[in-house]
């Protein structure tokens, strides 16, 4: 049963991320009220023309995606690696919070993008 007095909000959403490096994070900031507890992240994604559903983020070795490297997808600040093409432009990207004292589930707005390039 989730504490009415809890709540978890996100203060600062993700914002566009643009690499020419192939490397960058995406940011979420919270704030708590009451006692919500150890906070949970799980970063998602969901391809440019929205043809899949939101996915959770995994890593390791292939991943989710081809051609980037996910890490830190279970914490406020998402990083990628490994980019190395235009092939995952406009991708979105949105964080799912949960905690651990039973507060509403929270996510972000996943209007944060991807681009690859200066």
């Amino acid at each position: 049963v989730a504490d009415a007095a809890s709540a978890v909000t996100i203060s600062s959403q993700p914002a566009n991320s643009t690499s020419s490096s192939g490397a960058g994070t995406f940011a979420v900031s919270t704030s708590t009220s009451g006692t919500p507890g150890t906070l949970t992240y799980q970063w998602q994604r969901q391809t440019a023309n929205a043809t899949t559903r939101w996915q959770n983020i995994v890593g390791g070795a292939g991943g989710l995606d081809t051609g980037i490297t996910y890490v830190n997808f279970t914490s406020a600040i998402l990083g990628y690696n490994g980019l190395a093409s235009a092939a995952l432009d406009g991708y979105k990207y949105r964080v799912k919070l949960t905690s651990t004292g039973g507060t509403e589930e929270v996510i972000s707005n996943g209007a944060a993008t991807l681009t690859f390039g200066s």
